[in-house]
């Protein structure tokens, strides 16, 4: 049976602000799912759906086996806990956490301190508990809080909404290992947010990736990684970012496909799965994203599926280098692209109509955020340097196609190709 379960969900503001839309959710009992997605997108939102404190516009809200719509947040048994910790900066530790229990009518003081006892050695914060708060580094606050949450005994589900965004990187790092390891051991279902991608990958047992209130993608953390549903999370997911470029698609019925760039085209043979995918979307304009570990520098007169540019720029980053090639992309505006279109979509966009689906033209250069540069991660600069002209080769398996809204084109040949497993 399912700890938590979210039927169909939307929040709709006075404002009319859409907030959540759809949302269908289920957390296992046990399970650690994270909410990831930019500002915005509507993953807060969830999490105070679920602890009663934001009222749904339509939908239902399931703990276990009991309808929670309308129950009263003290009526739920969630334990939250929050980005700024929310503790009483009166109070020592020792009272922060007792509180709780006080709240319950726990009446019997000796019961109180032993229970603080013990959930203040489980977080390694013995030593704290005659402080106060502003006597607290940013990571003992957060232990804090997380214990005053839990004190009271196990929760039907704990929520955390960005419990780390207000730390520095070292103490982030640190206490993400001890959270995972608590609530495991605690084997406490968790609905975490957060916008870190590290943190979600890291931490999760399944990652749900949120746009504008719609979950974009769920599944594992290495599954949603290696085969983003969407452009969306190709793009989001990733660092350095996945390249994302439109192309249009043309093919010798029995020979190949090509995918075309425009400056230049990777050519498919007939009986690889990913041309398969691609066959109905003939003289169609689509989204190609490409991982920068995904290509290797190769000779300059080498064929197959190969790219050439020109380098603009080698950044080291200490455990690799980051290179950019010129290569004549059309960069995609992901802000413009909708997996879930609200409107039927256009009709074929081939070479001769290179435009979003959107209505804005994908030559032009509005790519938002994200250029028109070809990114290549190399353990070393391999010789290359600014302004030479290169050549690098593709690992298909790492080479993902989107159509117009963004979506993943896949077959379920190419779904379950040899070549995909343990990729």
């Amino acid at each position: 049976m399912s700890a938590v379960r979210l039927d169909r969900v939307t929040k709709v503001y006075n404002n009319g602000v859409l907030a959540v839309d759809d949302v269908r959710l289920e957390v296992e009992q046990g399970e650690v799912l994270v909410l990831l997605g930019p500002s915005g997108c509507g993953k807060t939102t969830i999490l105070r759906i679920i602890a009663g404190l934001e009222e749904l516009t339509s939908g239902n809200v399931w703990l276990g086996d009991q309808l929670a719509t309308g129950l009263r947040p003290r009526d739920r048994n969630i334990a939250m806990v929050f980005q700024n910790c929310a503790l009483y900066p009166h109070l020592t530790v020792r009272d922060n956490l007792a509180f709780p229990l006080k709240m319950a009518q726990v009446a019997d003081k000796p019961a109180r301190d032993e229970k603080v006892r013990e959930i203040a050695h489980g977080l390694g914060i013995e030593d704290t508990l005659d402080r106060k708060p502003g006597l607290l580094s940013g990571g003992q606050r957060q232990r804090v809080a997380i214990g005053r949450a839990l004190i009271r005994g196990k929760p039907t589900a704990l929520l955390m909404d960005e419990p780390l965004a207000s730390l520095d990187v070292g103490l982030r790092s640190g206490l993400r290992a001890e959270i995972a390891s608590l609530i495991r051991s605690l084997d406490i279902t968790t609905v975490y947010v957060t916008h870190d991608q590290s943190e979600a990958l890291s931490l999760a047992d399944r990652v749900a990736v949120l746009r504008n209130g719609v979950v974009e993608a769920i599944g594992t953390p290495d599954g949603v990684y290696r085969d983003p549903a969407t452009a969306f999370v190709a793009g989001f997911l990733g660092s350095p970012p996945t390249n994302l470029a439109w192309a249009a698609t043309s093919m010798v019925p029995g020979e190949q496909v090509i995918i075309d760039f425009g400056r230049q085209r990777l050519v498919l043979p007939w009986n690889e799965p990913m041309s398969e995918a691609l066959t109905p979307y003939e003289g169609q304009a689509v989204i190609v994203g490409i991982r920068p570990e995904a290509l290797t520098p190769a000779q300059a007169d080498s064929n197959g599926l190969v790219l050439r540019g020109k380098v603009t720029s080698l950044e080291y980053h200490g455990h690799e280098w980051l290179a950019r090639l010129e290569v004549g992309f059309r960069p995609v505006d992901l802000a413009s692209i909708r997996a879930r279109p609200q409107h039927p979509g256009p009709p074929g966009l081939g070479t001769a109509d290179r435009r979003s689906s959107s209505g804005g033209d994908t030559s032009s250069g509005h790519g938002g955020h994200r250029g028109a540069s070809l990114l290549v991660r190399l353990g070393s600069p391999s010789g290359w340097a600014a302004g030479q002209e290169v050549c690098v080769a593709i690992d298909l398996r790492h080479l993902y196609v989107f159509d117009a809204f963004g979506k993943r084109v896949e077959s379920p040949a190419w779904a379950h190709s040899p070549s995909r497993v343990g990729s």
